[in-house]
This record gives C-alpha cells, sequence and structure tokens, in this order.
C-alpha cells in the first residue's frame, strides 16, 4: 500500500515504466516493419531491421535519461549531511 501512496503522491514515478513499455512495442513495431518488407521483397529490410532497433533505442533513451538523471541526483542528496547536522 506505501508504494501506491508513493505514486499518488508523486514520489514515485511511472512514467519510466511506460516508457519501458512503450520501447517494447516500438520494437515490435521495428520488427514487424522489417518483416512487412522482407515478405514483399524489398532490399531495405535488413537496414530498416538494424537502423530501426537502433534508433527506437537512442530515442527511448534520450527520453530515460531525464528520469534516471532525478534519480541519481535524489540519491546524492540522501547521502550529504542535512543542514541542521553541520
Amino acid at each position: 500500500m506505501g508504494a501506491f501512496w508513493d505514486i499518488l503522491r508523486f514520489r514515485r514515478m511511472i512514467a519510466p515504466y511506460l516508457l519501458e513499455i512503450l520501447f517494447w512495442g516500438g520494437i515490435g513495431g521495428t520488427l514487424y516493419g522489417a518483416y512487412w518488407l522482407f515478405i514483399h521483397n524489398h532490399w531495405a529490410w535488413w537496414i530498416a531491421l538494424i537502423f530501426g532497433s537502433i534508433l527506437t533505442r537512442v530515442i527511448f533513451e534520450f527520453g530515460l535519461l531525464a528520469f534516471r538523471s532525478y534519480e541519481r541526483l535524489v540519491e546524492i542528496r540522501d547521502s550529504l549531511p542535512s543542514p541542521s547536522e553541520t
């Protein structure tokens, strides 16, 4: 129940988890697109497979970068002594 309240009070973010789900959907779409090109005998199916997968990964890494940076900043803040302790 504590994790639920953390989500409702915006102490825990759900966007990184949603981005991971969307990432796997993007990979699935990339694989489907490459398969469609392969079935229709188009020469660029392997380009779509390789570069589409890499591009999907890079786009979602940029999206997750803000959330991961925030998590690390919170860890740094929590490891520093509070001003009242000095």
